[in-house]
């Protein structure tokens, strides 16, 4: 039997594919004309923090919606609440000091701060649900992998590793700015893998909260 999602389900998957699309194109567009003149590398610097917050406020739909399924008001409160820092953390990228070497570990301190206040909902699921089913149902395992994927990609590039251990060796390859962005793609393409068990796992009770429910 085929699965037709929900058009809510669409909605919220789609808005993660929408915060991935952005936060990429970005960076794309910031790599490709920062080099055309200052005010255009200002510009596309803005946007290419924004979309970092636009990434991360994005994974955390699906995730919410799926693991607070049979409990709206807290995902309603977390969406709520990550919408108002992810809103935040924009506002501040759009700060000019913000792009410049001297806020590197500013930079990532923001987006990391952001991305770790999923600990809570994280907390609150656990709890809730008991560590079994967090670490079955809940895919908090592939939670896990996402934020040491973006954490290391973060602390790589605060640090500036490689390139600080290996003066001139990683300009053009492997230096830390490179890493970062191989680590944010695969910590979107390790939470898409754990939204979509979610996803399997709702289909497969029939949209109910429980097992016995789905199947009635």
């Amino acid at each position: 039997m085929s699965f037709v999602a929900p058009v809510q389900e669409k909605v919220v998957v789609g808005l993660f594919f929408l915060g991935a699309i952005l936060c990429l194109s970005f960076s794309w567009l910031f790599h490709t004309v920062y080099c055309h003149s200052e005010g255009v590398s200002r510009l596309f610097s803005k946007l290419d923090y924004s979309g970092i917050a636009l990434l991360i406020m994005g994974s955390f739909v699906p995730w919410l919606y799926y693991s607070f399924y049979c409990n709206p008001q807290p995902c309603f409160i977390y969406l709520i609440v990550i919408c108002v820092l992810g809103i935040a953390a924009i506002i501040v990228s759009q700060w000019d000091m913000f792009a410049t070497p001297e806020y590197r570990g500013v930079r990532a301190g923001v987006f990391l701060g952001l991305g770790l206040s999923g600990v809570i909902p994280t907390l609150h699921f656990v709890i809730s649900e008991g560590l079994l089913k967090a670490a079955t149902m809940g895919q908090i395992g592939w939670l896990a992998l996402m934020a040491c994927l973006y954490i290391t990609g973060a602390a790589l590039y605060a640090a500036r590793i490689p390139e600080r251990f290996f003066p001139g060796k990683c300009d053009i390859w492997f230096h830390s700015h490179q890493l970062f962005h191989v680590f944010v793609v695969a910590g979107a393409f390790v939470h898409f893998h754990g939204v979509s068990n979610l996803q399997e796992f709702r289909f497969m009770v029939g949209g109910g909260c429980t097992e016995e429910e789905g199947m009635q």
